[in-house]
């Protein structure tokens, strides 16, 4: 049955993942939303975790999920292989570009089932049971003669938050005149676009900010991070948050949203929202341009020169423009369900029988 849970007991699942500022947040927060997805069933997560923040790994524990950090002293194949027989575990999720044809086949060959979460990073075979890419540019293609894993391509399958999930059927209004900006670039913004895009509009159209609200997330390790709240301080229209738990809230309070093209994307779509994108690396620009050609948001492909400038009066005009809005926010909205977890799940239960 797609896109509901079947009514399985699921037992414990193993997770390895890595997040810091390079890596940014986006790996660790889609397979934290596929542990909630787990845990709705009665599963039980293991995070191994070689880098991570205190802050991170808190909201962890937080939540119930067990974390093991990698020692760089122990070899990291038996480390995982001795908590899955532990546990009694049968499927490993991995998620990151740093991750290996040799490595995962290593862990194959340690008796694992493994669902591997892939952006299209091309390697020279997969040797895995399912890979699960769910950004809108996928293909079969990609995978041609390079493995037998049973495919999960597309957006019907995004894996959202719990917050997310749980909101899933809310639908968004869109007012002739908007006035609520959000900001975010993720939690690695390498580029630091989160303080180029608030220079831009102080420089260049200060009486902006006295029309809109404006919220700005952040990661706390952004080392940017005193820079832009100070830049923010005598502004009252902007609000700076750092670290937040509650996204869901704040795409929806916004009107337009200004993002990288990263994980985010695919829950702002969930809520129909009118999205302008500025891609952080080569899969995010994929995204951005996929997202672009099906109407579902605007791309600029960078922050330098003109493009400040012209970014500041669109987002002028689309404020003013509800049709417009509309028109992204319902082509966004067709992407994504919500239920896109429950399938996944459902076809690694159908590969146990």
């Amino acid at each position: 049955m797609i896109g509901i849970f079947k009514m399985v007991r699921l037992n414990t699942l193993v997770i390895r993942v890595d997040t810091n500022n390079k890596i940014g947040l986006g790996h660790l927060m889609r397979c934290r939303a596929f542990a909630q997805a787990w845990a709705r069933q009665g599963g039980h997560s293991i995070f191994v975790i070689a880098d991570a923040s205190q802050i991170i790994l808190k909201r962890l524990v937080s939540e119930n999920i067990q974390v093991e950090l990698l020692d760089s002293l122990v070899e990291e194949i038996d480390y995982i292989n001795k908590i899955g027989e532990q546990n009694s575990a049968e499927w490993l999720v991995i998620d990151g570009y740093q991750f290996g044809a040799e490595y995962m086949q290593a862990l194959k060959e340690k008796g694992w089932k493994i669902l591997l979460i892939d952006d299209g990073i091309p390697l020279p075979y997969y040797p895995v049971d399912i890979i699960l890419n769910q950004n809108q540019y996928a293909d079969d293609s990609i995978y041609a003669d390079k493995t037998d894993a049973k495919l999960l391509i597309g957006t019907q399958y995004a894996v959202v938050q719990e917050e997310f999930f749980l909101t899933r059927s809310w639908r968004r209004e869109f007012p002739n005149i908007g006035s609520k900006l959000l900001i975010t670039f993720g939690g690695a913004d390498p580029y630091d676009s989160t303080m180029g895009m608030i220079n831009s509009i102080i420089e260049n159209c200060p009486g902006l900010l006295s029309e809109i609200d404006t919220r700005v997330i952040i990661a706390g390790t952004n080392k940017q991070k005193p820079s832009i709240e100070y830049s923010v301080k005598y502004i009252k229209n902007i609000q700076v948050f750092s670290d937040v738990q509650n996204m869901a809230d704040h795409i929806r309070w916004c009107d337009i949203a200004l993002s990288s093209a990263g994980y985010t994307v695919l829950e702002a779509s969930l809520y129909q929202t009118p999205m302008i994108l500025i891609p952080n690396s080569n899969n995010e620009k994929q995204l951005a341009t996929k997202m672009n050609e099906t109407g579902a948001s605007i791309v600029f492909m960078d922050l330098q020169g003109p493009n400040r400038h012209l970014i500041i009066n669109l987002i002028c005009k689309l404020f003013k423009d509800g049709d417009k809005r509309k028109q992204l926010g319902k082509a966004a909205g067709r992407l994504v369900d919500g239920n896109g977890s429950s399938r996944v799940i459902d076809e690694m239960l159908d590969f146990n029988k």
